[in-house]
This record gives C-alpha cells, structure tokens and sequence, in this order.
C-alpha cells in the first residue's frame, strides 16, 4: 500500500511540473483561431510550423536568444572557477585570517540579492561596464553557495594525493586540473548546470543594466518581440518552447551527474 501511494503521488507531482511544458509546447503548434475559439484546446487542430518560422526569422529572436547564452556561457564558468580556486585555498592551504575571510564569505548567503541590486548598479555603472556582457556577469561570479559545495566534495577528498602530487613536483594548479576536478566532477558539473540555467532563465538584473536593443537578453526581449500585440500568440509559445531546449538539453545528457553529485559520490 505504501509503494503504491508513494508511485501515485510522484505520478501526480510528474503531472503537475510537466504539464505547463507540455502545454507550451502543443499551443506553439496552435493557429490564431484555436486562441480565439470559444471551447479550450489542449493540443492544436492541426500542426503547423508557421509560429516557429515566425519566431525563428524575426530579426531581433537570434540576438537575444545569442546574447543569453553567451552571459550564461560566462556566468557558469566563472562561477565554477572562483568556487574551485577558493574552495582549494580554504580546503588545502593554511593562509593568515583564513577562519574570518570564510566566515565573511559564507555571511553572504543571508543577504537577500534584491538588496544588493542598487549597490552592483552603481559599481557596474562606474567601471563602464553597462551594456556590456561583463556587466551582465559581473555580480553572478562569485556565490558562497558554490563554493560551500565545492568544499564538501574537497574535505571528502583524501589530502595524500595532494601530498603526493606536491612530491612528484606538481604546482597547486595542475593538482587541481589533473586530480582534484576530475574527481569531484559531478558536483563541479552540477554547479556549471545550476548557474547556466539561472543566468539564461534571469530577468531583473540584465533588464537594470542593458538599454540598447541589441544587448537584451531573451527573456526580457521575448517580451519586446510584438507577437502578442500583433495576436500572434502562437509565435510567443514557439519562442517560449525555443528558449527552454538548450536547459532541457544540459538536463538530459548531465542526469547522472546530477544525481551522482545529490548522492555525495566521488569518481
């Protein structure tokens, strides 16, 4: 009785989180008349890639779908970076105030990030980074959360490799590269994944600090394109649906990764 309970409401939360995306996905495929018909539809009258080709050769639709995936490119890896190289100092090396710059760090994951978006603003507009892909990743390199995580799998990691490797006269550097990323992947990957879709899915912050038309990223120009003035609901949905497949891809080929890292493994 318990595993048929427990079987039916991971069925109905399945249900629940899937549904929006299998709706998005059907009313791409939708004609302006099954939004405006009287009775709801659930999937289209007839499938039609008319919404995808309108989505697709709009001419601002490559620039913001391009400009997101470059700032989420270069949020993730630089993410990752800082949480690797400062999970090694504070994990591997002995350094004077050690215990209080962590402890300054970590205090971080208690102030809200809405309540830094003035301060990142003006630090942002005075180095001339506005407008600029910098600008846009500039307050995303750095997360205590990342490097917590990266610390966990380097503490759990055995400290005579590193001894060893220093013996046989490798740097600090290619320790890192060689041995310790590689064996704690999953939760590097995680991370990389976690920022990619976070940075491609943000709205307020590249909204602050872009103006130009052409530096907008997708989700804000998704809203400047003009299909739902023009009625063309159908070209919103496709433009949504288009947006969602490159987090659905990183999804689908990096599962096990994912899981391997919730479950504390290292290869």
């Amino acid at each position: 009785m318990y595993k048929v309970l427990r079987v039916l409401i991971t069925i109905i939360l399945a249900v629940l989180v899937l549904f929006p995306l299998f709706y998005t996905i059907s009313a791409s495929f939708f004609s302006p008349q099954d939004f405006t018909d009287t009775k709801a539809h659930l999937l289209p009258s007839e499938f039609s890639f008319r919404n995808y080709e309108l989505a697709l050769t709009h001419r601002y639709f490559p620039v913001y779908a391009l400009n997101s995936l470059i700032t989420a490119l270069l949020t993730a890896t630089l993410k990752c970076l800082t949480a690797i190289l400062s999970a090694f100092a504070f994990t591997h090396l002995s350094f004077k105030g050690k215990k209080a710059l962590l402890i300054t760090l970590l205090a971080t994951l208690f102030i809200p990030p809405d309540a830094m978006l003035y301060e990142n603003y003006v630090m942002t507009a005075r180095l001339g980074l506005l407008d600029t892909y910098l600008g846009i990743v500039f307050p995303s390199i750095f997360s205590a959360t990342a490097m917590l995580l990266t610390m966990g799998s380097y503490l759990s990691a055995d400290k005579d490799i590193y001894e060893a490797s220093a013996i046989d006269g490798a740097g600090d550097l290619r320790y890192i590269s060689s041995i310790l990323v590689p064996m704690t992947a999953p939760v590097s990957i995680t991370i990389f994944l976690q920022s990619f879709i976070s940075a491609f899915n943000s709205y307020l912050w590249p909204l602050l600090v872009t103006t130009r038309p052409r530096m907008r990223t997708i989700q804000i120009g998704i809203t400047m394109l003009g299909f739902a003035e023009e009625g063309e609901m159908g070209a919103q949905f496709a433009s949504i649906a288009i947006i969602t497949l490159p987090c659905l891809v990183l999804l689908f080929f990096c599962r096990k990764m994912i899981m391997k890292a919730l479950s504390g493994g290292i290869k």
